[in-house]
């Protein structure tokens, strides 16, 4: 080799030595030195130990450079380990403080905003000013057309979105498959890229682009996307902590959507049925001839869904039993058992009712008879009710559509809510109420009993009562009904 010796020895790994180099034929000079042994040292270089003598090195010279040339190698690399990680906490470093100003910008975005725009709007303005990033756009479904549809961007100046529109029945193109597999997708060679995304990406710096799905449970709210100049940016740690940002934000739009319905003027009422079997209302009022209802819906802390069933014109033995046993239901109570009538709270995994209300929709009747359900549902004008349907049909095949309504809802005011209560209460009532909860009556422990109350209104302790129960009735009627 051109190195002489130091290379050959490098290249080989195996250690040479040279007794005399007078009688060795090269073109390198030596000068003095007469002979030298040569050790490798991993990776990492040679050793080279000179002597003036011809012969100078024994066996045991060459077990010392040995084991000095180990020794070597061992130090060369616990300092490259030591230089990596040094490096690498470095890096670590760097992003974690990213990571931590980028997750409490956008939290903070997220709490405060109140429409689904401004959130969008300031999500991808906060995306668009984090490094290393240089575009960030949303895009939301539009399900008449079968299309994505960008409606919030920022960034490069020399990209837009505006106006592209991106083909979600092509399930072979990165955003419909983002949005139909809900999986994030990472594009690093751009030369590939073709479609709707090509023509954002054309003629630009991007070196890598992910697509987000915008997914909260069942309901996917459509994609985000950023982009960026290095190409290898969108490494595993940085798909985790985007990928945590898009939950973050369909969160929060699903949060924004059923917030919407309880200020809506304009709503949508839509009449469904399913007869799915799947449907545990379906189940367990297809044996029986009475009417089960849904009266009422709650979440425990652990995630599961607490449902209330009205029960009437049946078997109430039978039915708490078919209840009990249903492979999906966790917990059962019984709260009311009269003769043919009862009411159950159930516990279960999920319910299909819970789906509605995170979708956004409320739900205002839940009827089953003879092995199907009929649905009432409200959403706001401008949500899309096909794709809800769309999504209850693809849970449960053969789900019909029986009605769909565009109506003004009046808004009850807090001022309407107390005159609705004055109005179907009497004096007494009103009085009884009222005298209960300033006095503390209904705090714990009390500071008052029926006895006093029932004196302070000149009327005996059973009367007082009668009254009070009567007022608490409406109250809970107005509030829950």
């Amino acid at each position: 080799m051109d190195e002489g010796y130091p290379g050959t020895v490098f290249a080989s790994g195996e250690p040479t030595i040279v007794d005399d180099f007078a009688v060795i034929d090269n073109d390198f000079e030596y000068g003095d030195i007469r002979s030298a042994m040569y050790y490798p040292v991993g990776v990492h270089g040679t050793i080279t130990v000179g002597s003036t003598e011809p012969n100078a090195f024994d066996e045991t010279d060459q077990s010392i450079l040995g084991l000095l040339a180990t020794s070597a190698a061992a130090a060369c690399m616990r300092a490259k380990r030591t230089q990596e990680i040094r490096e690498a906490r470095e890096q670590s470093d760097r992003l974690l403080d990213r990571v931590n100003g980028l997750v409490q910008n956008t939290v903070e975005v997220l709490v405060q905003a109140r429409t689904r725009d401004e959130l969008e709007s300031n999500v991808v303005t906060e995306l668009a000013a984090t490094e290393p990033y240089s575009f960030a756009w949303v895009g939301q479904p539009d399900v008449t057309t079968e299309e994505l549809l960008p409606t919030a961007w920022d960034g490069d100046g020399s990209l837009s979105v505006d106006g592209q529109r991106f083909d979600l029945s092509r399930e072979n193109e990165p955003v419909a498959r983002a949005y139909h597999e809900g999986t994030t997708q990472v594009l690093t060679d751009m030369t590939e890229v073709y479609g709707p995304l090509s023509d954002v990406v054309a003629d630009s710096d991007v070196g890598a682009v992910v697509i987000i799905p915008l997914v909260y449970k069942d309901a996917t709210y459509g994609v985000l996307s950023v982009c960026a100049d290095d190409s290898e940016v969108f490494d595993e740690r940085e798909q985790v902590i985007l990928d945590a940002l898009g939950r973050a934000v369909a969160n929060a739009i699903n949060a924004v959507e059923r917030g919407r319905i309880l200020d809506a003027t304009e709503i949508i009422e839509l009449e469904f049925a399913v007869d799915s079997p799947d449907l545990l209302f379906n189940r367990l009022s297809g044996p029986t001839e009475g009417t089960l209802e849904a009266v009422g819906i709650d979440y425990r802390s652990d995630g599961a869904v607490r449902l209330y069933l009205s029960a009437e014109d049946v078997d109430t033995e039978a039915f708490i039993e078919r209840a009990r046993t249903d492979s999906v239901v966790l917990e059962m109570t019984t709260i009311v058992d009269h003769e043919d009538e009862c009411l159950v709270e159930l516990v279960v995994e999920e319910s299909l009712l819970a789906v509605l209300a995170e979708y956004g929709a409320v739900t205002k009747e839940v009827i089953a008879e003879d092995g199907g359900a009929r649905f009432t549902v409200e959403l706001p004008a401008e949500a899309e009710a096909r794709e809800l349907f769309e999504l209850v049909e693809s849970r449960y095949p053969g789900t019909d559509l029986l009605g769909y309504h565009e109506r003004e809802r009046a808004v009850e005011t807090r001022q309407d809510f107390k005159a609705a209560l004055s109005d179907r209460l009497t004096d007494r009532q009103e009085t009884a109420l009222k005298t209960a909860y300033l006095g503390g009556f209904f705090d714990w422990p009390r500071d008052i009993d029926g006895n006093e109350l029932a004196e302070a209104m000149d009327i005996a302790r059973p009367t007082y009562h009668q009254h009070l129960r009567a007022a608490q009735a409406k109250v809970f009627e107005e509030l829950f009904e």
